[in-house]
């Protein structure tokens, strides 16, 4: 089992690695088809990908930060490096499409001339390479990977709608058919750019997780032999998906420190189900709760 969990983590860290280097050698060359092409369409959907990259690069390294095990300086792990990479890649988008609209609008009223042809070109290769890293990831079993594959299939439509208005353009000068293109591909990740900011907001502002539901815990924990009451839960999120949660049960008064123990251990079971990597349990005996 261990040798199979090592390899799981290998072929992991691998698929990201190798979806980081396509995306990334790709949005080098899709910010030089955007310039030769004079296409606002290929440099948005270059940003895309320039920003996937960093995603995938930031999913590379937390995937390896997360194996590390908490310590004196981190002790609740290293789990919080993806939601600061999220927060980063959220910045970076969020500047460059609001560039790309700012530079697409102007152009709506003064289209220029683009070069169809290239764009064709480019939105074949963005098909093929887009399609090849999310293949590669496709096959991984990892949540983390999991997430990134269904951004890049996003990015596969934006590419098919390249190669649809560049092959309009080769027959009609609609030109500004690629700033409203690229117009409408910014506001799509706008769009993701807004949940991401959500989501990186209430982590880092101790949300009580969404995928939690107190009522739920309470009765579930109530189930267990022993237990009286559950009260006081408070949560929060360590990452998009591990929590930290803290409780007080209440338990017969005289019960003994094995019964409280054997508690504990069926309580941690319980949240850990739910993703609860760390819990706090404070006990209370009834007959001072009353």
């Amino acid at each position: 089992m261990g040798h199979g969990h090592h390899h799981h983590h290998h072929s992991t860290e691998g698929n990201l690695l190798f979806a980081f280097a396509l995306n990334a050698g790709f949005s080098i060359i899709e910010f030089i088809g955007g310039y030769l092409t004079n296409s606002v369409a290929v440099t948005s959907d270059a940003l895309h990908d320039l920003g996937d990259s960093i995603a995938l690069l930031f999913a590379y390294l937390s995937e390896r930060l997360s194996k590390k095990n908490p310590d004196s300086v981190y002790t609740y792990g290293y789990r919080r490096f993806s939601v600061l990479s999220a927060l980063i890649n959220a910045l970076i988008l969020l500047f460059g499409s609001s560039y790309v609209i700012y530079e697409a609008v102007g152009r709506i009223n003064n289209p220029e001339p683009v070069h169809p042809e290239g764009m064709l070109l480019m939105g074949f290769l963005g098909v093929i390479v887009n399609g090849l890293a999310a293949y590669k990831l496709s096959k991984g079993e990892g949540l983390n990977q999991k997430m990134v594959m269904f951004h890049l299939l996003e990015d596969l439509l934006g590419w098919g709608a390249v190669i649809v208005v560049s092959v309009v353009l080769l027959f009609y000068p609609w030109y500004a058919l690629d700033s409203i293109l690229s117009i409408l591909i910014a506001l799509i990740i706008l769009k993701g750019v807004y949940h991401n900011f959500i989501k990186v907001g209430s982590i880092l502002l101790q949300k009580f997780p969404d995928e939690l539901v107190v009522e739920e815990i309470v009765q579930q924990l109530n189930e267990i032999d022993g237990i009286i009451d559950v009260h006081a839960i408070r949560g929060w999120s360590i990452d998009d998906m591990n929590y930290s949660v803290s409780l007080h049960v209440v338990v017969a008064s005289g019960t003994i420190i094995e019964e409280l123990d054997e508690m504990k251990v069926k309580i941690k079971t319980s949240l850990e189900n739910k993703r609860v990597r760390y819990s706090s349990i404070e006990f209370e005996s009834e007959k001072f709760n009353c």
